[in-house]
């Protein structure tokens, strides 16, 4: 392996034209992805020939070089070049034509453009690309950046996501329309308050929630179950409590040691975050939250939920929800993050740091403006569009109906308004 690391660093020299740097750093990390796959990826740091030695706290100088890549695979995942300045010795791509960086991409990732990545942005020196699979978006996503300066260097390749290939998808043909679905529009509509920043006001809208809808009818997958990519164990359970307590929580600083040995690359051992948590586990981490409310919040005896635990690195993360019916569309979130090593709770973050932003807000009242006027209203706006989606159960993408409407209705005087503007 350690032979394979130095050809590694010795190829990436050499392909990349880094005559004139030199290696200054070099690390491991491990990651996973939506498949619950371990990837190790090798990360050196380049600098200049010309630039001094950088100590710990200072920053990368201009031209520096960070490249990530596959340890297994040997797939370039990222390069940049620090404060878009290169000096590598030769032109990484070959010109600046998007057909030109088109299939330098191609080249790289192994990839078939429309088929596996389309581009959706391009702007000076920069192209976005994201995932799709013959044509059709993928959720997930996954997302290629590509920018070069104006002497034409590459100064940013970055490809995060699966890409998978083909045999990862349950390949079909779209098949829903608004008309077969037409009874579900009206369970997604929804009442929502908003902050608007500049009036100082917080105003009621309706509108969609957006949701994906299997493309043989059978069920539908809400969009929020692809927010986050942790190995979730749901709770469910609000919390409740007899007494507070007079002991003290101490808050401890965490520690993230994400240093990964070379032992551990070559029996490419699994990410500690697969780990599952055990029954045990789950009791006691239970148990700590409730401690730590008594603790932390003594008068807020079933007013929260504890939704999900899940490991991350050192420590069990438990999320809860304030238990409280709410139309604000920023809803009151707490994260009790507990030691691993003994199921104690040491560190916190509560999002009412960030909700208090808005108490000098003016609430205004819902007005006259029903639900069904307000439906009435966007109908005419629904798009309902196909993506792949993966689902855990199958192991595989399977194809939806994604029902989304990109406008919403002012429930005080039916005002019919972007969601962007909002």
């Amino acid at each position: 392996m350690e032979q394979k690391i130095q050809a590694l660093i010795i190829a990436t020299k050499e392909k990349f034209g880094l005559t004139n740097y030199y290696l200054h750093t070099s690390s491991f990390y491990r990651s996973l992805d939506v498949f619950e796959d371990t990837t190790y990826t090798f990360t050196t740091e380049w600098l200049p020939s010309h630039a001094k030695k950088v100590e710990e706290d200072d920053l990368n100088p201009p031209g520096t070089a960070i490249i990530d890549i596959d340890v297994h695979t040997g797939q370039l995942k990222r390069i940049l070049f620090v404060n878009n300045k290169s000096f590598a010795e030769k032109n990484i791509i070959v010109s600046t034509s998007t057909n030109d960086i088109i299939q330098w991409a191609e080249e790289e990732t192994g990839l078939t453009y429309n088929e596996q990545f389309q581009l959706i942005e391009e702007e000076n020196g920069r192209l976005f690309f994201k995932e799709c699979f013959m044509g059709i978006p993928v959720s997930p996503s996954g997302f290629i950046e590509i920018k070069y300066n104006q002497d034409g260097q590459l100064t940013l390749f970055s490809a995060i996501g699966q890409f998978p290939p083909k045999e990862k998808f349950k390949q079909d043909v779209p098949a829903l329309s608004l008309e077969k679905v037409a009874d579900l529009p009206r369970k997604q509509i929804k009442l929502m308050e908003f902050p608007l920043e500049k009036q100082k006001q917080i105003l009621p809208f309706y509108g969609f929630e957006e949701i994906y809808i299997t493309n043989d009818l059978t069920r539908t997958i809400p969009y929020e179950f692809f927010v986050n990519d942790k190995i979730q164990l749901a709770i469910n359970k609000i919390i409740y409590w007899d007494s507070p307590t007079n002991q003290l929580f101490e808050k401890k600083c965490l520690t993230f040691a994400n240093d990964v040995t070379i032992e551990q690359v070559i029996s490419r051992e699994h990410h500690p975050n697969l780990l599952p948590i055990t029954n045990l586990e789950k009791e006691q981490c239970i148990s700590t939250v409730s401690d730590f409310l008594r603790q932390e919040y003594p008068n807020d005896t079933g007013k929260w939920l504890l939704t999900t635990l899940y490991r991350q690195d050192n420590y069990i993360y438990a999320t809860l929800k304030y238990n409280e019916h709410s139309n604000f569309i920023f809803k009151r979130k707490l994260l009790v993050i507990i030691a691993a090593e003994n199921l104690q709770a040491i560190n916190s973050m509560d999002s009412q740091f960030m909700l208090k932003t808005f108490e000098a807000y003016t609430t205004v009242e819902k007005g006259t403006i029903t639900e069904n006027q307000a439906f009435d209203t966007l109908k005419d706006h629904l798009e309902l569009t196909p993506v792949y989606v993966y689902d855990k159960q199958l192991a595989q993408y399977i194809l939806c109906g994604k029902l989304d409407c990109a406008f919403a209705v002012n429930a005080t005087n039916g005002e019919l308004v972007k969601l962007d503007d909002l």
